[in-house]
């Protein structure tokens, strides 16, 4: 029998009983569509991980942290870059500088971090609106789409609902915003006089372009304090002390805090669901904020978030917060990692997490195939009993087939090839289905999902061009294994029973 005529009575074996064969294969399609919808899930989600890390730094890069009271040789500063720049596969090193402040915006109070940052790293902050801070210049500010959600109500303690999103109605831009400044400690040399219990360890001025800004005669601004700009680009604006009253009991304002004004230039892009690294802090030039600090606290004053040495004293030079080590190539971060490790540093890796979040979804898209294989169990049951009702009712054909010389390999190949062709069938409308299926998860269902991880529109359900070609396989071989029983069993029918059987 040639192959052709073995694929051509399959085929019409199957046509004959349409109801039969279509329900056996409507069983394929929901066992297909489920395992292949399952792992685009599975997938989606790895993938839309992915494309998170790079957006937050990729796979090249070590961030390395400051220990406040770590070693003295362990701490963040400019021989540590260098140090760091002589490693092998390091392309660079970008630190990074945090002084945290409370910022007061009318009667709306929040406390964040400043990130000092180099003009290349603040160039890949996308902005929404407005213009990064020129290197160098004055303490320019660029603020987080979503730091308004971290401002609260000083005057209620009322903090931003999120079910309702009532965020405060303030104007980044232009607004009058306050820094608060405050010395946590002052390191006195032991030949120095005894000081006054009422001695104040901190200039009486405090500057953003090194004019005074702030007269400590009063513990608030005067109604009648303006601010006007001059050449080097100071700012305009201005307030009265009404608006910076901070007798409210949840204020971050103390009597002692010193106050400067701090402008803001750019907003980072997105909105307030939309999240990213950049979206909570403010960031600004790092020249410009290591010269504010140095203009707004003397030699001998702890600067918040500094460290000191073993005797309580201030270093002479601003320590970093953090260093991103940038590595030439992502097979090459673990050796870097490593040695930094060993240095002492504590420092750690996207690509290490990535690692392991890799593992976790090995076990999530397994379990997700699980789930999928159990349709596809049901209806690989649901063919082997397509089958063997088929040979129970084809007995006689079977019998006079062995009558006329027939073998039993062709009898077998007939309906291995009938089980393949339901797999077949199944598996192509399965994908068809998936498709679907998969477009209508990320048409209606990720948009919810992701936003709500501040990931955008990113997809959760991707199916995989070798997805489509192993589930074909995969249906078409689970019909034939199916279908290997029952076809054995026809081979091993008596012809004269066959013949006889009605």
């Amino acid at each position: 029998m040639r192959i052709s005529d073995i694929f051509g009575m399959s085929v019409s074996n199957l046509w004959r009983r349409k109801m039969r064969t279509f329900l056996t294969v409507l069983g394929v399609i929901i066992g297909t569509a489920s395992i292949v919808v399952m792992l685009s899930l599975g997938f989606g989600l790895r993938e839309a991980t992915m494309k998170e890390v790079e957006t937050a730094g990729g796979l090249t890069e070590i961030m390395v942290y400051s220990d406040e009271y770590g070693s003295d040789e362990l701490l963040l500063d400019d021989t540590t870059i260098d140090t760091f720049m002589n490693l092998d596969y390091v392309e660079g090193v970008e630190p990074i500088l945090t002084f945290s402040m409370p910022i007061q915006a009318g009667v709306y109070e929040g406390y964040f971090d400043i990130l000092g940052v180099s003009e290349e790293y603040m160039s890949k902050i996308e902005l929404g609106e407005g213009t990064a801070p020129k290197a160098g210049g004055i303490l320019t500010l660029v603020a987080g789409n979503q730091v308004l959600m971290d401002f609260m109500n000083a005057a209620t303690g009322e903090w931003v609902d999120y079910e309702t999103m009532d965020v405060p109605d303030i104007d980044l831009m232009n607004t009058n915003l306050i820094g608060g400044l405050e010395v946590e400690d002052v390191y006195e040399e032991e030949t120095a006089a005894e000081p006054d219990s009422s001695t104040e360890y901190y200039d009486s001025t405090f500057s953003v372009d090194g004019e005074d800004d702030y007269d400590d005669s009063s513990d608030m601004f005067d109604d009648e304090e303006t601010y006007e700009e001059t050449e080097d680009g100071s700012m305009t604006d201005e307030f009265t002390g009404d608006e910076w009253n901070t007798s409210s009991s949840y204020s971050y304002f103390s009597p002692d805090t010193k106050r400067v004004q701090l402008k803001v230039s750019g907003i980072t892009e997105g909105d307030y669901d939309t999240s990213t690294e950049y979206s909570y802090n403010f960031y600004a030039d790092m020249d410009a904020l290591k010269d504010f600090l140095r203009k707004n606290y003397s030699e001998n004053s702890v600067i918040p978030g500094q460290p000191t040495d073993r005797e309580g004293k201030p270093y002479r030079d601003l320590k970093y917060s953090t260093l991103i080590v940038n590595v030439d190539a992502a097979e090459n971060v673990e050796e870097v990692l490593d040695t930094i490790q060993e240095m002492g540093y504590y420092a750690e890796a996207n690509k290490e997490w990535l690692e392991q979040t890799e593992r976790e979804f090995i076990i999530i898209e397994a379990v997700l195939g699980g789930i999928g294989a159990v349709a596809m169990l049901v209806a690989a049951i649901s063919i082997a009993n397509t089958m063997t009702m088929s040979i129970y009712e084809r007995t006689r054909e079977i019998g006079i087939m062995k009558v006329l010389g027939c073998s039993l390999g062709n009898i077998r190949s007939m309906f291995l090839t009938e089980a393949a062709f339901i797999g077949f069938i199944g598996g192509v409308i399965g994908i068809v289905l998936s498709y679907i299926l998969s477009l209508l998860v990320n048409y209606f269902i990720s948009p919810i999902i992701m936003e709500d991880y501040g990931m955008g529109t990113t997809n959760i359900s991707m199916i995989p061009p070798w997805l489509i070609l192993a589930a074909i396989g995969f249906s078409t071989i689970i019909g034939m294994v199916a279908g290997f029983f029952p076809a054995q069993r026809a081979t091993r029918l008596s012809p004269l029973a066959a013949i006889r059987n009605e």
